[in-house]
């Protein structure tokens, strides 16, 4: 599915930023029009153009909030928070700009959620010698005189924030009855961004961090604790459920089999880096950064995210995150999402994954008719939240 751009990564992005309009954090109209005044292809166009409209509409939620119109106010400050997380996408981890529009999009966001009607608490999990910042929602309909809720923990994946979590996924929980905890874990957000903690390969130890700070909860039933991981969070959520047993279902959205294929299976060159030299890995990398502006960027945020110093160091590193002699670890039912056009998964990986599984599955493929049919099902995250939720339902028996 294209949406305005020629440029795959553009178009995606609009893509992802305008499919969160169904939770107040887009407008399709505004997302068109900063469109259509971006620069194809141009990285620094695309921050200027996203940053004028995040401006913009910061502006006119603060305005209304100072008038007493909250509903306007908050909505107006959702949208921002996505529009300068949009903003800062594609820019240099150096640049101080990213940094400067990631705090925006938590400030807007945090100054929206403390307008809310329903509960939400800001959130430190303790983990290791640090934390990990989130947001915990309780079920709408929950009461204090009601019993503990089923709670569903969100992770997202390698480039994801926690804000970005709420639109696609625990605005969607609330209203269905369940609790839901996102968070930035290793290698993402505020945790990596502000305290400088890179990923890492046994995520079962973040996650089993987040349940053991659910443990402590009066609201939440540990005996209906699912987890989802989004993108790059479909190795780190079913990685959790092979080890952490207290999770009782699992959900790939979308399945990250084996990292390094997924990588190959988007940039097919980059496998003439196998058997190569340190050297020649590095030249060779550096000359497609200079090739591909989206590699360029997707390397750059590698290094950030991994915590590497060299680029001959990614292959190797990749080749870790794998679910390959893992996967028939799981326990839990697992729900496994991949969408047709996925550009990051091919089917002979979702193949793969399957037959290697011996815990209860289904596998839902999206299509294009659907338009749902790309990465995370981008374009239509009302089917996806249908599939998805009512999998769990059936699950918990709710």
């Amino acid at each position: 599915m294209k949406l305005y751009f020629k440029d795959q990564a553009f178009s995606f992005e609009l893509l992802r930023a305008v499919s969160y309009a169904g939770y107040q954090g887009a407008e399709i109209g505004e997302c068109l029009a900063t469109a259509a005044t971006i620069k194809e292809g141009d990285f620094n166009s695309w921050f200027e153009e996203w940053e004028k409209t995040a401006k913009r509409v910061e502006k006119i939620g603060e305005n209304c909030l100072s008038r007493g119109h909250v509903v306007s106010g908050r909505e107006a400050l959702l949208r921002a928070s996505n529009y300068y997380r949009t903003a800062e996408f594609f820019l240099k981890v150096a640049d101080s700009r990213r940094d400067e529009n990631y705090k925006k999009s938590v400030s807007t966001f945090q100054k929206s959620m403390s307008e809310m009607d329903y509960y939400c608490e800001i959130v430190k999990i303790p983990y290791e010698h640090s934390y990990m910042a989130g947001y915990f929602y309780r079920a709408l309909d929950y009461d204090k005189n009601s019993k503990s809720r089923p709670t569903l923990i969100f992770i997202g994946g390698f480039d994801s924030t926690a804000e970005e979590l709420y639109f696609c996924g625990a605005a969607a929980a609330i209203k269905r009855g369940y609790n839901c905890l996102i968070f930035d874990g290793p290698g993402q957000g505020e945790t990596l961004r502000i305290q400088k903690i890179p990923t890492r390969v046994d995520y079962e130890v973040p996650v089993g961090a987040a349940i053991d700070y659910l443990k402590s909860r009066i609201d939440v039933d540990m005996d209906k604790i699912s987890l989802m991981g989004m993108s790059m969070g479909g190795y780190y959520a079913p990685r959790a459920a092979a080890f952490e047993k207290r999770i009782k279902a699992c959900i790939a959205y979308d399945v990250f089999y084996d990292l390094w294929n997924s990588t190959i299976n988007q940039n097919p060159k980059l496998k003439k880096l196998e058997g190569r030299s340190p050297v020649m890995m590095e030249m060779m990398i550096k000359f497609a950064e200079r090739r591909s502006s989206t590699l360029r960027w997707a390397i750059q945020n590698s290094l950030w995210v991994f915590g590497l110093e060299h680029r001959n160091k990614i292959p190797e590193t990749l080749k870790k995150y794998t679910l390959k002699g893992i996967a028939d670890k799981i326990h839990c039912p697992l729900l496994i999402l991949v969408g047709e056009a996925d550009h990051f998964v091919s089917p002979e990986q979702v193949d793969e994954f399957s037959n290697e599984l011996k815990c209860p599955k289904t596998i839902r493929v999206f299509r294009r008719e659907e338009g749902a049919e790309e990465h995370c099902q981008e374009g239509n995250h009302a089917l996806f939240h249908q599939v998805m939720f009512d999998w769990l339902d059936d699950i918990f028996k709710i």
